[in-house]
């Protein structure tokens, strides 16, 4: 892969852009709490998160009740429980949240290079996060979880993305810190770059065979060729 066949980067959000796991576990502690349930531990909260909110909300709650967070849960409970979470984290989004070391500054140096966002993440949450850290600017379009049928690991979100810029997946570069991340773009044909100081341990990446990994946001420079 040559550093100059980079005509555009596609950014996950939290992992890669945002450090903002202790919000979203904060947020499904005080969902649990509501419903009379026990908080449920850090790290293994973390490692729910990365499919959307529903599923997020759906493998907390069948972890409390099945100790199986892939175990079904009653529709009318998960129904309930995502409409709480969604109405408590939007009131905790921003509590402890922030950018990763140096990622205004690395953004204003690949501004020459369209840039997305795709995240599982609903699309309010999303945009909100990104204007409050006044992030939003360097990024056209912004797509959630919700904002197409498809999200993450499927391919759909990349690709439209490449389509609005009228350029070749394999001229773009997805950056993101989970398998989603990843798997989407090898469905894509697009390159991709994990990042290891996120919400997935580094082995996990590595076992994937990303195009590239990258212990710190800034790394990014080095692999666009700048």
């Amino acid at each position: 892969m040559k550093k100059h066949q980079f005509r555009a980067i596609l950014f996950d959000l939290d992992g890669t852009l945002i450090n903002s796991s202790r919000d979203i576990v904060t947020s499904v502690n005080l969902t649990l709490n509501h419903f009379g349930f026990n908080p449920i531990d850090h790290h293994k909260c973390v490692g729910f998160i990365g499919d959307g909110i529903r599923m997020l909300v759906k493998r907390a709650f069948a972890q409390v009740l099945f100790n199986d967070p892939e175990s079904d849960l009653d529709a009318e409970l998960l129904n309930k429980a995502d409409i709480e979470y969604r109405k408590i984290y939007s009131e905790h989004l921003l509590d402890t949240s922030l950018p990763y070391p140096d990622v205004n500054n690395t953004l204003i140096q690949l501004t020459d290079l369209p840039m997305a966002v795709i995240s599982n993440k609903a699309f309010i949450y999303t945009k909100q996060i990104l204007e409050h850290f006044d992030l939003v600017r360097f990024f056209d379009p912004i797509l959630g979880g919700d904002s197409l049928y498809q999200k993450k690991p499927d391919q759909a979100p990349l690709l439209h993305v490449a389509n609005q810029y009228h350029i070749s997946p394999y001229n773009c570069l997805m950056v993101g810190d989970s398998e989603k991340d990843i798997a989407a773009a090898q469905a894509a044909g697009m390159p991709v770059c994990a990042v290891t100081y996120g919400m997935r341990p580094k082995v996990i990446l590595e076992d994937m065979n990303p195009d590239f990994l990258v212990d710190s946001f800034p790394d990014l420079l080095k692999i666009i060729g700048l």
